[in-house]
């Protein structure tokens, strides 16, 4: 990448972050008892206001609401990536396949639900541009047949092949959403390792390989409290290439419990991040680090797609913050109570 895009990188990535949602809209957010009044408010008073243009706040329904929001991130993305460099096309592919993954996924649990039909009416069509699956063709798939149909030129059909189901069995979702998101990683990690610039190359490794080990300690906490799997089976999904050694992750996955991993990762690096963390529940802590570690690269960093991704990440969790705002609103939630499902 040029001097030039460099810079200009690093300034409109830094200058996107200040446009970000401030402590005091959080406040005013929580303190919406609709959401119609949450629509109103981002429409009216912050950056989202650019993509509310001409929506009815009034009429929205939240299954769109959230679509519509997510576009902004995506526009975002697709500007930054326009200072085209082999680094910053690389982290644009893995997010529209992080997109691709997640409207995926949302197809194959109605279909196990024995109502695909319904992802018509939540199909974020908004979203169909940043996508390398089309989300139309998507919504008219009635059986794992069709999907695999679908996607037969696509990198995710071995995968896909590889999870379908016998005759008259559920989609195991849980693994295979890990297997996507793991191919996904890999193929990110192996075009972070084809850069020529060997600083470069090592500053974007150890960016990742962190966020590999935040996102592991959080799937090994999650598989042992709502899915009772055991430490084998959790061993083989987890993504490879992170900073923690074998013996470590070993120790984590064998953990009696969430306590135990909780404890056992602030004996690791982890630890030191950890002890500067602000959340209000353990299932809060990978993007309280998320939060942290990002925080710090996207203010000191002088590497382009550093910033960039630090940026995205935590505009990511912005908006999931926001997400769980709506849902605390139409459940008529205190705004003291959500603003402890914030992570910020």
């Amino acid at each position: 990448m040029s001097s030039q895009s460099s810079n200009a990188v690093l300034a409109k990535a830094r200058a996107m972050y200040g446009r970000c949602l401030k402590d005091e809209d959080y406040r005013k957010l929580a303190e919406c008892r609709t959401v119609t009044e949450v629509a109103s408010y981002l429409k009216n008073n912050t950056s989202y206001g650019k993509v509310l243009r001409g929506i009815n706040e009034g009429e929205i329904h939240r299954s769109r609401l959230e679509p519509i929001l997510r576009e902004e991130l995506y526009y975002e993305i697709e500007a930054l990536s326009r200072y085209e460099s082999d680094h910053s096309l690389g982290f644009t592919q893995f997010m529209r396949a992080k997109l691709d993954i997640d409207q995926l996924v949302r197809c194959l649990i109605l279909l196990n639900l024995g109502r695909p039909e319904d992802y018509l009416y939540t199909m974020p069509l908004s979203l169909d541009p940043f996508t390398d699956i089309h989300l139309g063709e998507l919504a008219k798939v009635r059986s794992y047949s069709d999907v695999l149909s679908l996607l037969r030129n696509t990198r995710y059909y071995p995968v896909l092949l590889k999870y379908k189901p016998a005759d008259g069995e559920k989609i195991n979702i849980a693994e295979l959403e890990v297997a996507l998101n793991n191919l996904n990683y890999q193929t990110l990690y192996d075009a972070i390792r084809s850069f020529d610039d060997s600083s470069d190359k090592r500053e974007i490794q150890e960016l990742f390989s962190s966020m590999f080990d935040f996102e592991n300690v959080e799937r090994i906490i999650r598989l042992k409290k709502y899915y009772k799997m055991d430490s084998q089976k959790i061993k083989t999904i987890l993504i490879p290439n992170g900073k923690l050694s074998k013996k470590k992750l070993d120790k984590l996955c064998e953990a009696d419990d969430e306590g135990e991993v909780f404890e056992l990762a602030r004996s690791t690096y982890l630890g030191r991040m950890m002890s500067r963390l602000t959340y209000n529940d353990r299932s809060q802590m990978t993007e309280a680090m998320v939060c942290v570690y990002c925080k710090h690269h996207l203010r000191l960093s002088p590497n382009p797609t550093i910033v960039m991704v630090s940026y995205v990440y935590l505009k990511s969790i912005e908006l999931k913050n926001i997400v769980n705002i709506i849902e605390a609103a139409r459940y008529g939630i205190s705004a003291e109570e959500k603003t402890r499902l914030l992570v910020k």
